[in-house]
């Protein structure tokens, strides 16, 4: 019986993820929808229905004034804002493709803008109210050569190296990349509260430590001379901008390092690309963790749907612009009811691969 209602409760909980991984998902759905409701809005588009979800509707009104429609439908994992006459001829003066192609593309560029911007704005705030993980000393060691003194100190946080933020979310080994190959570093620390810049020299250096079952243990290595753990500090207003802009862009950095290690054979699909499943299942594991890793994973997330939906792919927003571009270039529209197919074809096809991708995700 114990072991049942063990078991009862970790479905439950389990469930819980699941519904609050849900609901970021839904979260990242409406802001990129609602980028290019606004952007519609702003340049008098006919805007026929916002709808959050696919599939049967759930709930639906109607805007009596301009004839908008709002809707839930029963399937999660998506949503739109569909124009009139996006793949077809318009039944209104104020139809998407009658207006100026410059006008189109802000439209389409606004979902994936306001991803972007949501993720900046996401974690700018969890710098703020939580914190950004930083390298700590908890450990010096001395140097060989007892001509250089160690300058750090236990207790230490490592700020900036050369001039440059350092941090762990995106990539724990970023200290390390910073200092690999160079013989000396500044090093903006706080210590006591207080930053304090440092010149430190990267040298050969030995000691004792303690591992996992408080043996002592002989250190010896060539860099800083330190050991360190990732702790959570606070950061301030414009500390917490400048990081975010900086981190949004590793985010974006290292999709297309990944993108690119594809096509290389540095990295396996399975490993790599996931569907919507594979997005749920990763964000649902993160709320395990409380409310600073799904912070952390909306982020990313985020991030990483405006991105993207940005690439040149049949149905997303960047094939979209495509067409735009290519329409101002050769100075005529193209083909309505091809552009349609494409899209729709697309569609099928971002599906599939959403489906393939879970499957190889979770059996390779």
């Amino acid at each position: 019986m114990i072991f049942l209602g063990a078991s009862f409760v970790s479905v439950l909980q389990w469930i819980g993820y699941i519904l609050v991984a849900l609901l970021c998902l839904m979260f990242m759905i409406v802001v990129h929808e609602a980028g290019h409701y606004i952007a519609g809005k702003i340049f008098k588009f006919h805007i026929l229905e916002f709808s959050i979800g696919f599939g049967p509707k759930l709930f639906q009104t109607t805007n009596k004034k301009t004839g908008e429609k709002f809707s839930i439908r029963c399937i999660p994992l998506g949503g739109y804002c569909q124009f009139d006459g996006e793949d077809e001829e318009g039944s209104s003066e104020d139809t998407f493709n009658s207006k100026p192609i410059w006008q189109r593309i802000i439209v389409l560029f606004a979902g994936a803008f306001m991803n972007l911007i949501s993720a900046i704005l996401i974690i700018m705030i969890f710098f703020m109210a939580w914190g950004d993980y930083l390298p700590k000393v908890y450990k010096t060691y001395d140097y060989v050569d007892t001509a250089y003194v160690q300058q750090l100190q236990e207790g230490d946080i490592i700020y900036k190296v050369d001039g440059k933020n350092c941090y762990s979310l995106v990539n724990t080994t970023k200290l390390q990349n910073r200092i690999k190959g160079k013989e000396q570093v500044e090093l903006t620390i706080l210590r006591d509260g207080e930053e304090v810049i440092v010149n430190v020299s990267l040298q050969d250096y030995k000691g004792t430590t303690v591992d996992q079952n408080n043996q002592e243990i002989e250190v010896s290595g060539h860099g800083l001379g330190i050991s360190v753990v990732y702790e959570k500090t606070q950061l301030g207003f414009f500390s917490a901008i400048a990081r975010a802009f900086e981190f949004c862009w590793e985010v974006i950095s290292l999709i297309f390092v990944s993108i690119g290690s594809l096509f290389s054979g540095g990295a396996k699909v399975s490993e790599t690309l996931g569907g919507t499943v594979t997005a749920i299942s990763a964000l649902a594991e993160l709320t395990k963790y409380g409310f600073a890793s799904v912070m952390y994973g909306v982020c990313v997330l985020s991030a990483s749907v405006g991105v993207m939906n940005l690439l040149p792919f049949p149905a997303l927003d960047g094939c979209r612009i495509l067409v735009c571009i290519i329409e101002a270039i050769i100075r005529k529209p193209i083909n309505r009811k091809v552009e349609g197919i494409i899209n729709f074809c697309g569609l099928i096809i971002l599906f599939g691969m959403a489906i393939l991708f879970d499957l190889l995700h979770f059996l390779g």
